[in-house]
């Protein structure tokens, strides 16, 4: 009920779903006189007829198709063969491929795009993601195109076994040796001490204990901070971490006391920021160059949810989501064809080599990568457009332009990368140099259509609780609700009180739901027992009947029984 004056009482609407101003029990008199008033009566009767509800949809710009011509030639075959055989988009197991590339190269080798400045070197570490409904086999993709890479790891696990063995043989024999060094040293000081009380025999210096193998890592799936951070101790080159589902890695970095760890990834990204971790009982760990790949799979729902925050000024502002460089949101095929062959084991061997070649180079003396002649000159218009002319389109968003920013790495990043992988470790040609200028024009529109899901908020929300309406999860017997139970179902984008009104609101506006005219008993009752109003919704019974044939298309009981458990939900 919105906020009024009438008979000397003024009943106020609530600010939020779960409090409010309560009408105190010595108001009930005045209160009964404000609801027999006859003006109310007037106000309160609702006898409009329901149109029929408008349908809602956010508009997204069309997903860009994708060339296969776009990726190294070695890596080609095995994204080919993976996208058939599990009927995906070519998208899925492509930007995958690149993703795992950076993942491997690490801090193997930088790029430094600059002809004559050598100050500006760009580590090729990416972060990506694939945003697709539940089901749409995001993580045997991932797991599919990985795999190469794990096969190398499977190999320095294997080595890493063996030196672990030979380790603990040789500390073994250190720790005999030890104990016979004491033992003689004991015996000689013995003897010593009984010809001459005061002479003292000479301590031998103790051999140094061996040091234990550290086992190279290429990738990791669950890691806590403090486990993270032990592995980039260990790997200089830095870390691919894969996240099976990015949302619950998302949310807890929105967590109180997850802060350290939320700056941690940041830090992580550039490729070359140090850190230090300290923790009582371990002490402290330092990591000179923190380098961290990373790549994942979001539903649409679930990211449209993080991006309200991301795209105002909330603690998810801070350009976390923003350095998704490699973020795709394809369109489901047109059609899916039944395919059942083996996989192509040589595409998946050239992959392999491709990813051992580029994990074999030197972290510690990485390859220092220059555009040819020619790829300077592409480079540098490139750069100059995005710069100049992109970033300056008054009419791009700010958080669009906070991502477009960032595609001054990328671009140098996506050529080294793809030079890397067709076996050029000299310069970085212009081949290679307009493929990753294709792929950056290629992820804009992707960029574009993912940010488009989140310009408007409150129609994101209100479409969320649309298909709520339509499931039948809202809403009693009658087809009401109050705004307190619909907070309190918690949805993604509808948990907030504003954000739950807004939605409500545009709802309202295209005929999907209605304040409702509250002139009930239980409305009295409220008021009588020192309570207050419930702000209550009608849905449009257009919207109910559309629930109920539903479920009669699958015989009148059952679908009687599935509104009834759906409004029981």
């Amino acid at each position: 009920m919105s906020s009024g004056t009438t008979a000397g009482t003024t009943v106020r609407s609530r600010s939020s779903c779960l409090s409010g101003n309560r009408i105190g029990k010595g108001n009930v008199g005045r209160q009964a006189d404000y609801f027999n008033s006859e003006d109310v009566d007037d106000i309160l009767t609702d006898n409009e007829p329901w149109e029929d509800p408008e349908e809602l949809t956010i508009e997204l710009p069309p997903a860009p198709s994708f060339d296969l011509q776009l990726l190294p030639v070695a890596l080609r075959p095995m994204v080919k063969d993976i996208a058939e055989r599990m009927q995906v988009p070519i998208d899925f197991p492509a930007v995958v491929a690149v993703a795992t590339l950076a993942g491997v190269c690490g801090r193997r080798a930088m790029i430094q795009p600059k002809a004559k400045d050598d100050s500006w070197e760009v580590v090729p570490n990416l972060w990506g993601a694939i945003v697709a409904e539940a089901g749409m086999m995001k993580s045997p993709v991932i797991k599919a195109v990985t795999a190469p890479a794990r096969v190398v790891e499977k190999e320095w696990r294997a080595k890493y076994e063996d030196e672990m063995l030979k380790h603990l043989r040789d500390k073994r024999r250190w720790s005999l040796d030890q104990s016979v060094q004491d033992g003689e040293y004991k015996k000689s000081r013995k003897v010593k001490l009984t010809n001459d009380p005061k002479s003292t025999p000479e301590l031998p210096d103790p051999e140094p204990e061996p040091k234990p193998p550290v086992q190279s890592r290429l990738l990791t799936t669950d890691a806590t901070l403090e486990s993270l951070h032990k592995l980039l101790e260990q790997n200089a080159a830095g870390i691919f971490v894969l996240r099976d589902e990015l949302t619950g890695w998302l949310t807890s970095l929105e967590k109180v006391g997850r802060e350290s760890e939320r700056s941690f990834y940041l830090e992580c990204w550039n490729g070359d920021s140090s850190f230090t971790l300290d923790r009582i009982g371990r002490g402290s760990i330092y990591v000179d160059n923190c380098c961290v790949s990373l790549f994942g799979g979001i539903q649409p729902s679930r990211l449209r949810s993080y991006f309200a925050d991301a795209m105002t000024d909330g603690q998810s502002g801070d350009g976390l989501i923003q350095r998704f460089q490699l973020l795709i949101w394809p369109d489901k095929p047109n059609k899916w064809v039944y395919e059942d062959r083996k996989k192509d084991t040589h595409a998946f061997e050239k992959a392999e080599e491709v990813y051992r070649g580029i994990a074999s180079l030197n972290s510690q003396n990485p390859l220092r990568l220059k555009f040819s002649e020619e790829a300077q000159s592409v480079f540098q218009d490139w750069l100059t457009q995005l710069m100049d002319i992109e970033l300056r389109d008054e009419e791009l968003h700010t958080s669009l332009e906070s991502h477009f920013s960032k595609y001054r790495s990328l671009m140098p990043s996506l050529a080294m990368l793809f030079s890397l992988a067709d076996g050029n470790r000299e310069t970085v040609g212009v081949e290679h140099t307009r493929q990753a200028v294709a792929w950056c024009t290629y992820l804009k529109e992707h960029a574009k259509r993912v940010y488009a899901s989140r310009t408007d908020p409150a129609k994101s929300a209100a479409i969320v609780l649309k298909k709520k309406l339509e499931k039948g999860l809202l809403g009693d017997a009658k087809g009401t609700f109050t705004f307190r139970e619909l907070c309190r179902k918690e949805w993604a984008e509808l948990s907030r009180p504003d954000q739950a009104r807004a939605a409500l609101g545009l709802l309202e506006e295209d005929n999907w739901v209605r304040k409702e005219s509250r002139k009930s008993d239980a409305v009295r009752a409220d008021l009588v027992n020192g309570g207050r109003p419930s702000e209550k919704y009608r849905i449009n019974p257009k919207v109910l009947g559309r629930l109920q044939h539903s479920g009669a298309a699958r015989g009148t009981r059952e679908g009687q029984d599935l509104k009834s458990e759906a409004i029981a939900n």
